[in-house]
């Protein structure tokens, strides 16, 4: 205890003088000495100085004295500054606002940079103020020798300058008159303590106009959140996030390990110079090899069309500069200058500053002159992982001006069509058209191709090892030198080239550490990180490497390999062509099968970073066998060997303890590594479900919350990865526990998944969902490719396929189950998902249809036996077609098709090699039991495989799945009990009034207690009875005895019609008396047309008046249960009342 009194504060009302220098302290019985000594010796007060009166903090009636202290020890109190002893309103409090400034050793922070407040934009004196301003100052004051980008700096200083002003001046009045009043009340006290008469006299006025002001700046701010949170407690997940989130990581840096010495900098003065030593080593710019650098470029061998290079550099319409501001980011941070896009779209589309801005970006890009401020930047610093006081796990991005920003965006829209055209398909890293799960996807094909060939063909198997590369600070060490040859070997313009070299390395910065920033760093390398050009110039400059592998003869590429000994094989393929490398922006993952191919990417590695000072850290890197298991053969152990002992790079495999990560999609190989993964995602999910259970908000919040907020971070996973069906099943209990969180009786869950228009409340079943996600290559794989995936992706889906099934077709396995019997795919494989989606498409339709294009006959041979005939499988004659021989045959073995006829004959049966099926089938055929499917017979003669007819059968509701949108894919996706629980609690209510009921803003507490009576589960006593729960002895009303359901717990009760009769009286024109069945009947079907509010000054919605009758009646009934307060429709009235005012009051701002 001794050790950290120093450290202690003590305050609060110690209902007890301690001031020395009056005459009640001295005479007063019972004085605490031990404790005042106590005080005295260890700690400091914090508000009086010593020998002088202590100033007054309570005060009851005319009475007035100091009982409320505090007291800091000695330590603590030499960090304490700007005391102050304020009044509050006496119907608030009788006791005075106490506070003391405290300055923590720890962290020291600086004022960082100043920001524009963007919502001056839609201020109307702030926006005539700074019109007025530029107009005079372009006119008058702006010197019209200088250069249009000093012009255009002098310009945005100006706006800067009008908007401090005006934010020191504007709408503080108040808050400088209440300091001012303090100030006057704390001299009164000083002077006339002694004269009470006086004082109570003086005191009067300046009290009541400080309880004046205060209550007025608190309505104001009361006003304020309750509109807020009445707009979008509920319907914003971006409101709901901004107002729950934690922050668990801080901005603040406690420590930094200088670069150079490693002794920790714990002040300000050595923090900013480890910052300073670290990014002047970062971006300076180290000798690149003029060899190398020509090796690099001479693996480009694509340029672009002159038409293209002239669109880059052609000059830049006024307009697109406007809409560029205007289409800007809300949310980005500003540079130095601190203007935010709000405001300089202001400042670009004055009048007076039009030809300035518009001369400013077409300089740029022709000429490569630019205004300083946007060559001088800020640095602020993100952490990324591992240790904190180390800087280089920290990733810097850079705050740019807003105006350089929006010429940078222009630009990048010209490069990104073009550079589409330049960069390999295995690149997928923020390009147009391109998505980072086509790259997942490709690897869990490989991986299970991998795996299934590594046991089903042994002899014939190829072990691969695959090499996730870690580029370090791959944007910041990018060469100025490098990069302007490469866009130049391109054929990018070199009026382009200048731009960029200038734009991004001619500039400097400052990297803000706790609010300070560094003095002046020159960045001679490097791409700065927040820029929207920065990607696509780096994908430019990373480009050459990848071509590097993917041209290279000596590096073989993962190719498709057999799953099926050569003798089992039945239909002939040839392999696509094979996969050297993925990468997205700096992700690189490549693939080796020998010790020679290691050593040739090391070189390929060595020359890329010598020409461009790139540098690989191999210790992050990691590298796996792509079938999982140990490496056996000689060329395996000598790359894994050489990967760990020599390279000192990670290994991972089916041994390892947990699981690793590629472009955010997990990869494991065990089912401990598995479980690993399964637990954290559970643990997450968990996490976040206990900080949003924390908001009060109705059953609809509590869906959208779940939506946006917490399985929305699961959606990227499952479109890729398969979780097991127990795995779902717990992540639906989470979230049901989460959104049925204190109600009872409970909601079906089934109906939390219907759309919000049907009564559901519009939670995404992760189930559905996952299945829903597969559409992306349901539709490339039934319909053909048409550039929604890269061609190599598409390769390997069918070929996997193809190999997998044995199939002529890829198609096949997709719409019959029978063609997947005896398939080489594992476990979750990449196909689990896509099938279990294909097999509900089936489901939810029907073969049964009017074939416009039906199969040719070549098509239907290709089939499995089963998949022409319907049957029922309980048939003991029929069992012979459970059995493995039937279900590993075609129709082809069995049938023949005779186009004479134009129907399928079973072939003879001397030719027929299954001969016990083949008899078993002509008796089944004979005796009916066997009906061919409405597609089989009348085909067409056509030569090859089509299936296509059969992607066309897939429709519901009389239109195409294929092209249905997510959202209504997602609902067929869902379970049949789902779709059908709509129609068992109320189908009477219609899109229309169901839409009109969630949009409404109402309290959570009544739009949870309607919904559930819209759902017939609210908790009356009748419902609760008949779930003989214990405690319940009666279903009986407690305040008229009579039997309570839903009608009776909230309308027809004598007590609580009284309610709805006085409100109903005093604020509708119609009806003046409430029907209690009529009413009731009313609010089940949502029908409230019928019911005028009386008054036109009163802005509220029908549905605020009902939700608000309902709630104040549902919490009073409850009060007399639970606190023994009586029921009073008087006092049910009067809170009714209030809340319609304060609705009304809302809805007026």
């Amino acid at each position: 205890m001794p050790e950290i009194i120093p450290s202690l504060i003590i305050a609060g009302d110690m209902n007890y003088s301690f001031d020395t220098t009056t005459y009640h302290h001295t005479h007063r019985a019972g004085k605490p000495k031990q404790f005042a000594d106590f005080l005295n010796t260890h700690f400091s007060d914090c508000l009086n100085p010593k020998n002088e009166p202590h100033a007054y903090t309570f005060r009851r009636g005319s009475t007035m004295s100091t009982i409320d202290y505090m007291f800091a020890g000695h330590d603590i109190a030499s960090k304490m500054s700007d005391a102050t002893n304020s009044f509050i309103r006496p119907d608030w409090t009788d006791h005075a606002l106490l506070t003391k400034t405290y300055t923590t050793g720890l962290t020291n922070c600086g004022k960082g940079l100043w920001r524009a407040n963007p919502h001056l934009a839609k201020n109307h004196k702030y926006r005539q103020k700074l019109d007025d301003e530029l107009r005079t100052f372009v006119a008058v004051k702006l010197d019209s020798s200088l250069s249009a980008q000093e012009k255009w700096d002098l310009i945005k200083n100006k706006a800067k300058q009008v908007t401090i002003q005006f934010t020191r001046t504007h709408d503080h009045w108040r808050k400088a008159r209440i300091k001012t009043l303090q100030s006057e009340r704390n001299n009164l006290i000083r002077r006339y303590r002694h004269d009470t008469t006086c004082l109570r006299l003086l005191l009067q006025d300046v009290e009541n106009e400080l309880a004046k002001l205060q209550q007025e700046i608190v309505d104001i701010q009361l006003l304020k959140a309750g509109k807020r949170w009445l707009e979008n407690s509920e319907k914003s997940p971006g409101y709901i996030k901004q107002t729950s989130k934690q922050r668990l990581d801080q901005r603040t840096i406690p420590n930094l390990k200088h670069p150079r010495t490693g002794v920790d900098c714990l002040d300000t003065a050595s923090k900013l110079n480890a910052a300073e030593r670290f990014y002047q080593k970062l971006y300076t710019e180290e000798r690149i090899d003029s060899t190398c650098l020509n090796k690099m470029l001479d693996y480009i061998d694509t340029t672009l069309s002159a038409d293209d290079a002239n669109q880059i550099t052609a000059l830049i319409d006024y307009d697109d500069i406007l809409l560029g501001s205007a289409r800007t980011p809300k949310e980005s941070s500003p540079g130095l200058d601190g203007i935010g896009y709000e405001i300089l779209y202001l400042i670009i589309s004055h009048p007076s500053c039009r030809d300035i801005v518009h001369q400013v970006f077409n300089d740029a890009i022709q000429h490569a002159k630019f205004p300083k401020s946007w060559q001088e930047s800020c640095i602020i610093l993100l952490f990324k992982k591992g240790d904190r006081s180390d800087l280089a796990n920290y990733r810097p991005i850079t705050l740019i001006a807003a105006d350089c920003k929006v010429f940078t965006r222009i630009m990048n829209s010209r490069v990104i069509p073009v550079a589409n055209k330049l960069i390999n398909p295995y690149q997928c890293g923020f390009l147009s058209g391109r998505y980072i799960g086509d790259h997942g996807m490709s690897l869990r094909v490989i991986m299970d191709n991998a795996s299934s060939a590594s046991w089903r063909n042994a002899t014939n198997f190829v072990e691969y090892t695959g090499i996730m590369l870690d580029n370090a600070k791959a944007y910041d060490r990018v060469h100025p030198q490098y990069l302007s040859q490469v866009l130049l070997k391109f054929g990018f313009p070199p009026q382009f080239v200048a731009c960029i070299l200038n734009l991004f390395f001619d500039n400097f910065i400052h990297v803000n550490i706790n609010g300070f920033l560094t003095k002046p760093i020159a960045q001679r390398r490097g791409i700065r990180q927040g820029d929207s050009i920065s990607p696509v110039l780096f994908n430019l400059a990373i480009e050459p490497f990848l071509l590097s592998i993917i041209n290279n003869t000596a590096i073989s590429g993962y190719s498709l390999q057999h799953t099926k000994l050569p003798k089992n094989v039945q239909i002939p393929w040839v392999s696509p062509a094979p996969v050297k490398v993925l990468a997205y922006a700096d992700d690189v993952l490549t693939y080796v099968k020998s010790h020679s191919e290691l050593t040739e990417l090391q070189r390929r590695l060595k020359t890329y970073n010598r020409a461009s000072n790139a540098k690989i850290n191999y210790d992050k890197s990691v590298a796996f066998p792509l079938h999982g298991g140990s490496m056996k053969g000689s060329e395996g152990l000598r790359v894994q060997d050489h990967i760990i002992n020599r390279l000192k790079m990670k290994w991972y495999d089916s041994h390892s303890p947990g699981y690793i990560k590629y472009l955010g999609y997990p990869i494991w190989f065990s089912n401990h590594q598995r479980d690993v993964y399964v637990s954290e995602l559970l643990g997450k999910v968990k996490a976040a479900v206990a900080i949003y259970s924390q908001r009060n908000v109705s059953l609809y919040g509590k869906a959208n919350i779940a939506n946006n907020m917490i399985l929305s971070k699961l959606w990227h996973v499952i479109r890729i990865v398969s979780l097991p069906l127990d795995v779902l099943k717990q992540l639906k209990s989470i979230i049901y526990q989460f959104v049925m969180s204190g109600l009872f009786p409970p909601l079906k869950g089934n109906s939390f998944f219907l759309p919000r228009d049907q009564g559901g409340l519009g939670l995404i079943d992760i189930g559905a969902q996952q299945h829903a996600l597969q559409f992306r290559y349901i539709k490339v794989l039934l319909q053909g490719n048409k550039g929604s995936v890269p061609d190599f992706t598409y390769q390997l889906l069918t070929n996997a396929l193809r190999l997998a099934h044995d199939t002529p077709d890829h198609v096949v396995p997709l719409f019959f189950k029978a063609a997947r019997y005896k398939n080489t795919l594992n476990g979750f494989h990449p196909f689990h998902s896509i099938f279990g989606a294909m097999d509900i498409c089936r489901q939810r339709s029907s073969l049964c249809i009017d074939w416009q294009r039906r199969p040719s006959a070549l098509t239907i041979l290709s089939l499995p036996l089963t998949a022409i005939f319907t049957f029922d499988e309980n048939l003991e004659e029929l069992e012979f077609l459970q059995c493995e021989t039937a279900k590993t045959s075609k129709v082809q073995e069995f049938f023949k098709y005779n186009s004479e006829q134009a129907m399928f004959q079973l072939v003879p049966k001397s030719t027929c090699s299954k001969r016990n099926t083949w008899l078993k089938l002509e008796k089944a055929l004979l005796r009916q039991e066997l009906h061919y499917q409405p597609f089989v017979h009348n085909n067409s003669t056509e030569d090859g495989i089509d299936l296509r007819p059969f992607a066309a059968s897939l429709r519901f509701q009389q239109l195409s799945i294929l092209q249905l949108s997510n959202k209504n894919v997602r609902f067929i996706m869902q379970s049949l009990d789902t779709l059908d629980v709509g129609r068992h609690f109320n189908n009477n209510i219609s899109k229309k009034q169901w839409t009109a009921f969630y949009k409404n803003d109402m309290h959570y507490s009544a739009r949870n207690l309607w919904y559930r009576m819209l759902h017939q589960q609210s908790p009356n006593k009748l419902a609760l009875f008949q779930r003989h729960l214990p405690n319940l002895e009666s279903d009986h009303c407690d305040l008229c005895n009579e039997v309570e359901d839903a009608k009776h717990l909230l309308i027809s009760c004598a007590h609580k019609i009284d309610v709805w009769n006085s409100t109903f009286n005093e604020f509708l024109s119609y009806p003046k008396n409430a029907d209690p069945r009529l009413v009731y009947n009313n609010i089940m079907l949502l029908k409230l047309e019928r019911y005028l509010i009386y008054s036109y000054d009163m802005q509220f919605t029908i549905y605020d008046f009902f939700a608000t009758i309902m709630r104040m009646i549902w919490r009073n009934h409850f009060q007399q249960l639970y606190n023994y307060i009586p029921f009073d429709p008087s006092v049910v009235c009067r809170q009714i009342r209030a809340e319609l005012i304060r609705l009304s009051n809302l809805r007026k701002l």
